[in-house]
C-alpha cells in the first residue's frame, strides 16, 4: 500500500512539475509576514464560525447532525462487527497499520514538503501552492482536534468497559485514553485530501484516489480500536470543511490573471487588499 501512494504522489507530482508549463508567481504570495498573518486570521475565523452560521449553513449543517447522531447511536455495533472481521482476516491488521500513518502530522507534513520542494524545483506555482495550503489547513485541522480531544474527554474503545463515555472537561489532565473524540488522524488526512483535490479538480483521478486514501485512514483508526466510528466521521467532516476552507481563503486573497500580447502570454498574480 506504501508503494501505491508513493506511486501516486511521484505521478502527481512528475505530470504537475516537469510536464507542465512554468508558472509566473510573487514570492510574497508565501512569504513568511504574510502567512503568519492570514494563518492567524484563519485561525480567528475557524473558532468565531459558530456565530456566523448562516440560514442556507443549516442545509449541511442539519444533515451531517443527523448522520453523525445516527453513527453515535451504532457505535459498540460497528465496533463489534470490525472487531469480528479482523480476528478472521489477520491481514487485515498489517494493511490497517500501514496506511494509519498517512493521517499523522510526519507524514502529512512530509507531504505537503515534497509539493513545496517540487514546486520550488521545476518553478511550478500550483505544486507550491498546494504544499503550503495542505500543510496551513493541517496545522488548522491539529490545533481544532486538541482542543476538541480536551474538552470532550471521550474514552476510547478499548478503554475500560468500552463505553466511549464523554467526560466533559473533566479529564482534562488525563492521558490519550481519552482523546478519542475526533479522530486527529482522520481530520488531518480529510484536510489534506481536500486541498489537493481542489488543487487539482481538473484531474477527477486525484480527488478520488486523495479522498479514498483518506477514508482508508479513517477506516484504519476504527479497526485498529484506536476511535469509534463517530469520532471517524466527525473527524472527515471537519477535515473537509478546513480544508475547503483554507484553500478558498487563499483564493480569495490571491488571483492568477493570465495577459496576452502579440510576442507573449503571462500569468499575473494579483492580491486583494
Amino acid at each position: 500500500m506504501i508503494k501505491a501512494v508513493a506511486a501516486f504522489l511521484f505521478i502527481l507530482l512528475f505530470t504537475n512539475g516537469y510536464c507542465q508549463n512554468k508558472d509566473v508567481f510573487s514570492k510574497g504570495e508565501f512569504g513568511i509576514k504574510s502567512s503568519v498573518k492570514s494563518f492567524f486570521q484563519e485561525e480567528k475565523k475557524i473558532w468565531t464560525s459558530p456565530f456566523r452560521i448562516k440560514k442556507n449553513d443549516l442545509n449541511y449543517i442539519l444533515p451531517a447532525a443527523a448522520g453523525l447522531g445516527f453513527i453515535y447511536s451504532i457505535d459498540q455495533p460497528i465496533r463489534r462487527e470490525i472487531s469480528y472481521f479482523n480476528n478472521h482476516y489477520s491481514s487485515v491488521n498489517s494493511f490497517n497499520k500501514n496506511i494509519t500513518y498517512l493521517g499523522g502530522p510526519t507524514a502529512t507534513i512530509g507531504i505537503s514538503s515534497l509539493f513545496v520542494l517540487n514546486g520550488l524545483i521545476f518553478n511550478n506555482h500550483k505544486s507550491i501552492e498546494t504544499g503550503y495550503l495542505s500543510s496551513k489547513a493541517v496545522v488548522h485541522a491539529g490545533l481544532v482536534v486538541i482542543v476538541l480531544k480536551t474538552i470532550a474527554g471521550r474514552e476510547r474503545p478499548f478503554y475500560n468497559d468500552n463505553k466511549g463515555r464523554f467526560h466533559i472537561f473533566t479529564k482534562l489532565e488525563e492521558g490519550s485514553a481519552f482523546h478519542s473524540f475526533p479522530s486527529g488522524h482522520t481530520i488531518m488526512a480529510f484536510s489534506m485530501a481536500t486541498v489537493v483535490a481542489k488543487e487539482y479538480r481538473d484531474k477527477k483521478w486525484v480527488g478520488i484516489t486523495s479522498y479514498g486514501l483518506a477514508s482508508l485512514v479513517g477506516l484504519s483508526r476504527i479497526s485498529l480500536d484506536k476511535h469509534w466510528a463517530s469520532d471517524v466521521l466527525i473527524g472527515s467532516i471537519l477535515g473537509y470543511a478546513i480544508g475547503n476552507f483554507t484553500y478558498k481563503q487563499h483564493q480569495h486573497r490571491w488571483h492568477v490573471i493570465p495577459s496576452a500580447n502579440t510576442k507573449s502570454v503571462t500569468l499575473n498574480l494579483i492580491k486583494n487588499i
